[in-house]
């Protein structure tokens, strides 16, 4: 493939990749779009998590190809990153178009709602235009992001230790992401942003809008014991864990932190479990995907930032 075709440099300094440039698993057998290097700034131009089919209000979902849901953009190859990393990903900036859309449809998300209901809302001024002159404020987060597995490949609508469908709120600008390098290049993909999400994702769906994604690359080559996937914000530390059953998820989420505790201080394995349970915070980040997610955040500062890779 002529990678000169997939990206180009501003500046010498931003490489971008075409949203046209899509798969729908995260695997090691994708064939790169682009190539990086530890250290560069991508952006990452994303379709919604519809492949943009929702042209209007109203927009028949009998039209709609679900077979083309939660499209992720790349795979972009680092070259510097080898398996046993970890790939730090700064989300610099989220760029979102001025409409979004929602589908919600009977048997899919946790409420009783009859009929198939494709909607279309107007973003402005930072607010979505919901019904009955309702305004909400935006929130633009990354819901798919992920690296590849080492094994078999996993649908883009898949939360799991490789990122993924992970639809966490907090996947913001200015937020860090670190992801486990499991095969050579990493294979970085980004996809299915969101205006805005509630924790959970009830209904099935965020406000899906396109958009772009610019992140920094960084490959950290020492071994740290990093519980991926691992969250940064200026506030916190966000530990996250996804499986069938939230009992099992919300369990493993709350271990990671456990174990992240103590590992990064001084903290003995029962000041650690204390400290949690006042300060710690275990919730639910999606329950709609194949796989549930929890996470768990802990503030920052609080033990003396002791995290700072």
């Amino acid at each position: 493939m002529n990678n000169n075709k997939n990206l180009k440099k501003e500046n010498n300094e931003r490489i971008f990749i075409n949203k046209e440039l899509i798969h729908f698993s995260f695997d090691q057998h994708n064939e790169p779009v682009a190539y990086a290097k530890n250290g560069d700034t991508v952006q990452f131009c994303c379709q919604d998590c519809y492949c943009n089919q929702v042209h209007q209000d109203g927009y028949e979902f009998k039209k709609m190809d679900m077979s083309r849901n939660n499209p992720a953009t790349g795979p972009l190859f680092i070259k510097d990153a080898n398996p046993g990393d970890i790939l730090r990903v700064e989300i610099v900036s989220i760029d979102i178009h001025d409409s979004g859309s929602m589908c919600a449809r009977t048997g899919a998300g946790i409420y009783d709602i009859e009929g198939n209901h494709c909607r279309k809302f107007k973003i402005e001024d930072g607010m979505i235009l919901f019904d009955q002159d309702i305004k909400v404020p935006i929130r633009p987060m990354v819901g798919v992001i992920g690296t590849a597995p080492k094994g078999e490949g996993i649908s883009t609508q898949i939360p799991g230790e490789h990122g993924g469908n992970l639809d966490i709120k907090d996947l913001c600008e200015g937020t860090t992401l670190y992801l486990p390098v499991n095969v050579d290049g990493a294979l970085l993909s980004i996809g299915d942003i969101h205006a805005v999400q509630g924790d959970g994702e009830t209904v099935i769906c965020a406000m899906e809008v396109s958009g772009d994604v610019i992140v920094k690359l960084d490959v950290l080559k020492e071994e740290k014991k990093v519980p991926t996937p691992f969250i940064v914000t200026k506030e916190k530390y966000i530990t996250v864990a996804s499986d069938e059953s939230l009992d099992i998820c919300s369990k493993m989420a709350a271990q990671k932190m456990h174990e992240f505790l103590q590992n990064h201080s001084a903290l003995s394995d029962i000041q650690s479990g204390l400290l949690l349970s006042i300060s710690g915070n275990l919730r639910i980040s999606q329950v709609v995907n194949p796989k549930k997610s929890c996470v768990m955040d802990f503030p920052i500062g609080l033990a003396n930032e002791m995290f700072n890779i």
